[in-house]
């Protein structure tokens, strides 16, 4: 009789154990059936794993060419900048043909599947982080015209620092023309460094410059962008009267400027990302800063989750990074509660500073010249406190 009543009461416990995993075991189909789709498309088409290395031997400071006496006194302006008084070649950052404004639209991340390894032979080199609570990213937009072919240079370099302690989110541009030792290819512009040898020889030129802990990366061509701020369905920024002047002169007079807000299509967006002639690089930087942080605030504030769940998996088609969908599941959580209870909280800054540069030539390259230990102080500070 004991044996027929233990043996009921276990029925019913299997009963209702089996009533409460029915639904659990929906719940989890579905998310895993709507999830599924996104890590298909971020393994297949962004992730981009490398090896991260402790390094064997010692850094070795690449040592200055001499330069004529008559290029250290040289007054250069910020439109000088791009005149090198040399025929750019690959081995002092140039890139040939793929400085011109025409690209193929089709031989990008997003529209070809035979793409350049962002990856050289240099492997990121691993760094001990240094704060738990600060994750480093580097974030570079290549200039390359044709990524089946090559890399191309880092047009826009981007330090991007989030602190999940105070929800804030940093940007640090580093100016493209930035004088820097690159290990192994002496002193050059800071742009060269992913040309010669993609993301680790970028990412440890970065570190090294500036005493960081970056591993992770994020790269992105001219066509990434553009398509994904058509598919968010643009962008609004404010123009100033030179800026209006400059766009419309740059569009043959095809498109109608405002001063003021303007909506802006990837290919707008991209044209004012690209605007330094009428002020400066340092400008330049301002308003690609301006624009992501523009677009990241219309997306979490206008777009539902069904349309947020359309970009990402947009987006994962247009870059290559390594980090793992783990972190980046992560860190977007974080950052998207930080939205949520507080708002968006960015800040931007650039290096070198607006008070510590000059414009020389170096090795017959109009570039930027500023003191990199003043700088890597600097940028700590914003970055650590």
């Amino acid at each position: 009789m004991e044996n027929k009543q233990t043996k009921k009461k276990s029925g019913k416990k299997k009963i209702i154990l089996l009533c409460l995993l029915i639904p659990f075991a929906l719940i989890i189909g579905t998310v895993a059936g709507v999830m599924l789709p996104l890590v298909i498309s971020y393994h297949n088409n962004a992730y981009e794993k490398g090896e991260i290395v402790e390094r064997s031997d010692e850094y070795v400071m690449p040592e200055k060419d001499p330069q004529p006496p008559e290029w250290e006194n040289v007054t250069l302006r910020e439109e000088d900048l791009g005149r090198d008084i040399t025929v750019p070649n690959q081995e002092n950052g140039g890139g040939g043909n793929l400085q011109s404004d025409s690209y193929d639209r089709n031989a990008s991340f997003g529209r070809t599947e035979n793409v350049k390894s962002v990856y050289g032979k240099t492997p990121i080199y691993k760094v001990e982080k240094k704060d738990p609570d600060i994750e480093n990213i580097l974030v570079i937009g290549t200039d390359s015209r044709d990524v089946t072919r090559e890399r191309g240079r880092s047009d826009a370099m981007i330090i991007l620092s989030y602190n999940k302690r105070t929800g804030k989110i940093k940007m640090i541009s580093v100016l493209r023309d930035s004088l820097v030792p690159i290990e192994g290819r002496g002193w050059n512009r800071i742009n060269a460094a992913y040309s010669f040898d993609g993301v680790g020889l970028a990412i440890n030129t970065v570190n090294q410059l500036f005493d960081l802990d970056i591993q992770r990366f994020v790269v992105v061509d001219f066509n990434g962008v553009t398509d994904f701020i058509d598919k968010a369905g643009g962008v609004t920024i404010s123009l100033t009267q030179k800026e209006v002047d400059y766009l419309t002169n740059y569009s043959g007079g095809a498109v109608k400027y405002n001063v003021g807000p303007n909506k802006f299509n990837g290919d707008r967006a991209l044209a004012y990302m690209r605007i330094r002639k009428i002020d400066s690089d340092f400008k330049r930087t301002e308003r690609q800063r301006k624009v992501i942080e523009t677009l990241a605030r219309k997306i979490i504030s206008e777009k539902s989750l069904s349309e947020i769940y359309d970009l990402t998996d947009f987006a994962f088609g247009l870059v290559k990074t390594n980090i793992s969908l783990t972190e980046l599941t992560s860190v977007i959580g974080n950052i998207a509660a930080d939205a949520m209870r507080s708002g968006l909280d960015m800040e931007s800054h650039h290096v070198p500073f607006s008070d510590a540069y000059a414009y020389k030539y170096y090795n017959g390259m109009a570039i930027v010249s500023f003191d990199i230990d003043d700088a890597a102080r600097r940028v700590n500070k914003i970055i650590y406190g």
